[in-house]
C-alpha cells in the first residue's frame, strides 16, 4: 500500500520532491512520478510540503495521515519558525562563516543545564576531508552489523518474533542502500553538509544526555532563524564510540548528540499537520 498519493495530472516533474526525500523513495520513471520501496517511507511529508503544485497528499489509510496547509500569515514569528523547521539534508555549497558558527554555540549555551553545571562541549567539523573520514568511520561501524544481519539469521529470528525480524530486515536494507549510495559518490550519513557538530559531555555528568540534546535543539532552532538548515544524525549517534575514537575524545566523555548544518537549498512554504493526535492524559 502506498504511503502517499500522487496526482500526476498536477505534477510538472520538477524533481524537487525526489531531491528532498531523505529515504529516496520517490523517482521519476517514464515521465511519471512514482513512489518506490514504500517500506522506507516514514511519511515525514517533506515531499508534500515542498511541492509547488500540491500534487502530493497522504494516503488516508495510513496511521501517519497528514494534510497540507498554507501557513497562516497571522502566526507569530515563533510559530512560523516552528512551522518551518524541518529536517534538512540538502544544502547550498556555501560554507557557514566562523562568526556565525560561534553565534550558534553562543545561543546553544542559552539552553538550561542540570544544576547549571554547563559541562557541555562542542566539536565543530567543517573540514571536508575530515567529514569524509567520519562518513567512512560510521559506514564501517554499520557494515560490521552485516556479520549478524544475514538473511538466514533474520529468518530464524522470525520464528521467535516477526516484528523483530521485520525490523532487522529494514536495518539490513538500510545498510545495503547506504553502501550503494556511497559507491555512487553520495554521502548517506552526513549528506555532504558543510558542517557537522558533535555535542559532548562527561559520562558522569548529571543528565549529560539531556544537557546535550537541549543545546542541540537550541542551536538548530537559532540556525533555522538564519536560514541555516539542520538535521539530527542518528547513524553517527549510534556509532558514537567509533566517532569518539576518530576525534580523539577522552574516554571519560561521550558524544550525546550529532547534527549537520548548512544553508538550506530549499524553503518549505507550506505547513504539514499530522491528523492523528498524540495520546494526552489530563488530571
Amino acid at each position: 500500500m502506498p504511503n502517499i498519493l500522487i496526482d500526476n495530472n498536477k505534477c510538472t516533474l520538477c524533481g524537487t520532491c525526489t531531491e528532498i526525500c531523505g529515504a529516496k523513495t520517490l523517482e521519476i520513471i517514464n515521465a511519471k512520478l512514482v513512489q518506490t520501496h514504500t517500506s522506507s517511507c516514514c511519511m515525514c511529508a517533506h515531499c508534500a510540503a515542498i511541492c509547488p503544485q500540491n500534487a502530493i497528499e497522504a494516503n488516508s489509510e495510513n496511521f501517519r495521515n497528514f494534510k497540507v496547509k498554507n501557513i497562516d500569515n497571522n502566526s507569530t514569528e515563533v510559530e512560523k519558525l516552528l512551522i518551518g523547521k524541518r529536517s534538512v539534508r540538502e544544502f547550498k555549497k556555501n560554507e557557514i562563516e566562523k562568526n556565525i558558527l560561534e553565534k550558534l554555540i553562543y545561543f546553544a549555551e542559552k539552553a538550561p543545564s542540570s544544576s547549571n553545571q554547563r559541562k557541555r562541549e562542542y566539536i565543530i567539523i567543517t573540514d571536508k576531508n575530515k567529514i569524509l573520514d567520519l562518513e567512512k568511520t560510521v559506514l564501517k561501524k554499520f557494515n560490521a552489523l552485516n556479520i549478524i544481519l544475514k538473511p538466514f539469521i533474520i529468518k530464524a529470528v522470525s520464528v521467535l518474533s516477526k516484528n523483530m525480524a521485520s525490523y532487522l530486515s529494514l536495518v539490513w536494507d538500510d545498510i545495503k542502500k547506504m553502501n550503494e549510495d556511497f559507491e555512487k559518490g553520495e554521502f548517506p550519513i552526513f549528506r555532504n553538509a558543510p558542517c557537522v557538530v558533535c555535542f559532548v559531555a562527561p559520562k558522569n555528568a548529571v543528565q549529560a544526555k539531556d544537557d546535550c540534546v537541549i543545546a542541540q535543539q537550541y542551536m538548530m532552532l537559532y540556525a533555522q532563524s538564519l536560514g541555516i538548515g539542520s538535521c539530527i544524525i542518528g547513524y553517527a549517534q549510534y556509532a558514537h564510540k567509533a566517532v569518539e575514537k576518530n576525534l580523539n575524545i577522552s574516554k571519560n566523555k561521550k558524544i550525546y548528540a550529532v547534527a549537520i548544518f548548512g544553508y538550506s537549498k530549499f524553503k518549505y512554504k507550506k505547513e504539514i499537520e499530522f491528523l492523528n493526535k498524540p495520546k494526552t492524559t489530563w488530571f
